[in-house]
């Protein structure tokens, strides 16, 4: 039986005409794009009677309805089913026998992954995470750069910024059910491929959708496998697809028509874009045709073209805490080819170093299954991960840049100029050095290409048309965005680098590789600024020697207190404490070990504000370590508690009796221990005596709080002049905000110092010294050190 022939209405040619001048379009180039004749063309153009399948060709290409073109009703369907009507129950037997006979098919295709630097294929059950989607895509929602610095409420919300926080999640399975046809978009890297497969996989085994038959679509195969473009035909891919497994054209044909396939087409935007536009209407035109079937298609988020008519679009969600840990433990089983008890006990291992603050950084990529999957291998090295965390982040930048293209065979687009790859990295370094010196985590559209432009102004044709100046800085943009996923969008027009810690990192290439020429004093100018803290690291970790910007900000750092007296002398007085002490420790880390305890005590910051960066690491950790063994710290150390518990009781007295009594019993607590260690005969019978005169807390807490609010004033000078006279501790230093926030900003440019001193890659043993020596003195103690050694 032929096709009855179609006609275009009036209204169908006026639309059709219109569509082909938006084109720029010919009717002998449309004829060309299908592969056909001119003269059915003419035919569709002047009124006349047209093959079926040909009208409904020319009006997708187009991009029309072709029942409205003919006017015809929108439920009018293509005629592609066989002569009869299959039985219900014939229907479920051949979708049981077909699904049979494309088992291995679809397992071949489906149950096995090439990991990146993995030789061995990993089976995709052993590793399967599963994934969570959100129903609005970030980037199309209209927000401010306020709003999602309002979400920014630390470093590790980075990841979750552009409406995450805001969004129910939804399971990719339930997403699928809901949607006959669905578009899974997603950044690089964060698993639509495997979340396809996935798919595929269950709906062969009878546990997802068992009433349909998997197929399995790479559109890069897809495009490839194909000659020349008449055989651009998914339908007819699908048929040979389904012929190599043994099932007959018409029965294929058949389980489309009944909707009885679950197509899947993966990796839309791996398409040379010579091909973008004919897939998009193959696509358009499956989709319409068996409207029935269930679709899944996956793309780069970024890469989003085209709209397809009747398709719900979803985001891939980053990995949440519970998902890296799955995702870790198995990866040491499953990749990593451990036994079941090593692999799980090194994943333990590696989740408990993952959450310590130093390795802040590093848990903020893994939010990324392919970074994560890179973190992995790192770790399985040495059962730790790297001290030079920069390495690691060379790396995660390589496989976003080229790597991970590479060694699937995708070759993308050249963008504008052909960047070369190391033009490429030059570029994003700047980005990123330029818009974190000027505080920006994020940045309009129109910002990017501004400094886009800048740098790629020396390399411009002079006499290049501006309209298309602009077009090559939007598509070297798009190319950062899409192929690499190192910039995203996070709301409409606005955007940001995918990882917070990218920024720093690309900042730090940037100082590095322009050392020559840059002037260290502006990095060290921002050394009490707390989000510098990484750029400082990484910086002293990548440069061949950093003597130098260590000297500076030793500097920078002693100059912080120069100019006001009062602080100097009490750099002198801690320099005089320290030492009077008998140790074997670094004299800076004694003096690192005082300085934190008059914090402590004197309360010079407040507790949710101490003398920390976000690491979690004290400086006189760093300097001195377990200082347990020495008992004139320890002793101290009490002493300092009990003056520091004392200030506390009499904040407490504002609260509940039960807030007052808690602190009362801290401190004679810290008092009993500071007794128990004492060793001069003469101070322990002094602070027994001061001992006494506490009454009994338990036997009348009333009568406790009475003598505290009449005596403790008179009592805490006792014992603080006698901490001076034994101890030469125990001042009230009565420092005014101004220089305990001075006080603060030193501590904490001090602890970088010590962490940058440890950390870089070259540092000469002379400069270790004279840094070490002369840290946390005064001026006048530092110039007394220089004159009577060999220090600078």
């Amino acid at each position: 039986m032929t096709s009855q022939g179609l006609r275009a209405s009036p209204e169908g040619i006026r639309a059709a005409k219109t569509a082909l001048t938006d084109k720029t379009w010919s009717q002998h180039k449309l004829a060309i794009a299908l592969g056909i004749t001119r003269q059915p063309v003419s035919k569709f153009f002047a009124g006349e009677s047209v093959s079926r399948s040909c009208f409904v060709q020319i009006c997708q290409q187009l991009g029309l309805s072709w029942q409205k073109v003919a006017g015809l009703p929108e439920n009018v369907a293509f005629e592609v089913t066989t002569k009869t009507q299959i039985k219900g129950t014939d229907l479920d037997t051949l979708v049981r026998e077909v699904r049979q006979k494309r088992q291995e098919k679809i397992q071949d295709q489906c149950n096995t992954l090439q990991m990146l630097d993995i030789s061995q294929t990993v089976q995709l059950m052993d590793i399967y995470t599963n994934t969570n989607v959100l129903e609005e895509i970030v980037s199309l929602q209209w927000q401010e750069i306020s709003d999602l610095l309002k979400d920014l409420k630390s470093e590790s919300d980075f990841n979750q910024l552009g409406g995450y926080n805001r969004q129910k999640r939804l399971p990719g399975l339930e997403a699928v059910l809901r949607h006959s046809k669905l578009m899974v978009l997603g950044k690089p890297g964060s698993g639509k491929t495997i979340f396809l497969q996935y798919l595929a996989i269950e709906c062969n085994k009878g546990d997802f959708q068992p009433n349909r038959i998997a197929t399995f679509i790479r559109m890069k195969e897809f495009a490839e496998d194909v000659k020349n473009d008449s055989e651009f035909n998914l339908l007819n891919y699908i048929i040979q697809d389904f012929l190599n497994c043994g099932v007959a054209k018409e029965s294929t044909k058949t389980l489309l028509t009944e909707g009885k396939l679950l197509i899947l087409l993966d990796g839309l935007d791996e398409v040379p874009a010579e091909k973008a536009e004919q897939l998009t209407i193959e696509i358009r035109r499956l989709t319409q045709t068996f409207y029935k079937n269930k679709f899944v298609i996956s793309c780069r988020i970024a890469a989003q073209k085209y709209r397809f008519q009747g398709f719900t679009e979803v985001e891939l969600e980053d990995f949440d805490q519970g998902q890296i840990e799955f995702f870790a433990k198995n990866w040491f089983v499953g990749v990593a080819l451990k036994s079941k008890e090593d692999g799980e006990a090194i994943g333990n291992l590696f989740i408990n170093q993952l959450h310590l603050p130093e390795n802040q950084h590093i848990r903020e990529l893994a939010v990324t299954p392919l970074l994560l999957h890179l973190i992995c291998l790192v770790f399985q090295v040495k059962n730790q991960f790297p001290v030079n965390p920069a390495k690691l982040y060379e790396q995660a930048l390589n496989i976003l840049l080229f790597r991970w293209d590479e060694v699937r065979g995708i070759k993308r687009d050249r963008v504008a100029y052909n960047l070369t790859l190391a033009s490429k990295k030059k570029l994003i370094f700047q980005l990123a050095a330029i818009t974190f010196e000027q505080k920006k985590y994020f940045f309009e559209q129109e910002n990017i290409l501004q400094l886009i432009a800048d740098y790629l102004e020396p390399i411009q044709n002079l006499n290049s048309d501006a309209t298309q100046c602009q077009l090559d800085n939007e598509a070297v943009l798009k190319a950062i965005e899409v192929q690499n996923g190192l910039l995203v969008e996070r709301a409409r027009g606005i955007y940001s680098f995918s990882h917070l810690t990218f920024q720093e990192y690309f900042t730090a290439r940037k100082i590095v590789e322009s050392y020559q020429d840059y002037d260290c004093n502006n990095l060290v100018n921002h050394i009490t600024e707390r989000h510098w803290r990484q750029v400082f690291l990484l910086t002293v970790t990548m440069l061949p020697n950093a003597n130098e910007i260590l000297h500076l900000m030793k500097q920078k750092i002693d100059l912080l207190l120069a100019d006001d007296e009062k602080l100097q002398y009490f750099l002198t007085w801690l320099h005089q404490k320290s030492s009077s002490v008998s140790s074997s420790y670094k004299a800076a880390g004694i003096r690192a070990f005082y300085l934190i305890c008059v914090e402590r005590s004197s309360c010079i910051c407040s507790r949710h504000n101490a003398f920390v960066y976000a690491s979690g690491y004290d400086l006189e950790c760093a300097l001195v370590g377990n200082i347990t063994f020495n008992a004139e710290l320890v002793l101290d150390e009490f002493l300092f508690s009990t003056v520091a518990c004392i200030h506390d009781l009499d904040l407490a007295f504002e609260y509940t009796l039960n807030d007052t009594l808690d602190h009362a019993y801290a401190l004679v607590i810290a008092f009993d221990k500071a007794i128990e260690v004492v060793v001069d005969l003469k101070f322990k019978q002094v602070l027994q005596k001061l001992k006494k005169q506490l009454p009994k807390i338990d036997s009348n807490p009333e009568q406790f709080r009475d003598w505290w609010k009449a005596k403790s004033k008179i009592w805490g000078e006792q014992l603080r002049d006698m901490l001076i006279k034994h101890r030469h501790i125990g001042y009230d230093w009565q420092f005014n905000e101004q220089q305990k926030e001075l006080l603060q900003k030193y501590y904490n440019g001090n602890k970088l110092l010590v962490d940058c001193l440890n950390i870089a890659a070259d540092v000469t043993p002379i400069v270790r010294h004279e840094i070490e020596e002369t840290l946390l003195l005064a001026i006048a103690d530092i110039e007394k050190l220089r004159n009577s050694s060999n220090i600078r």
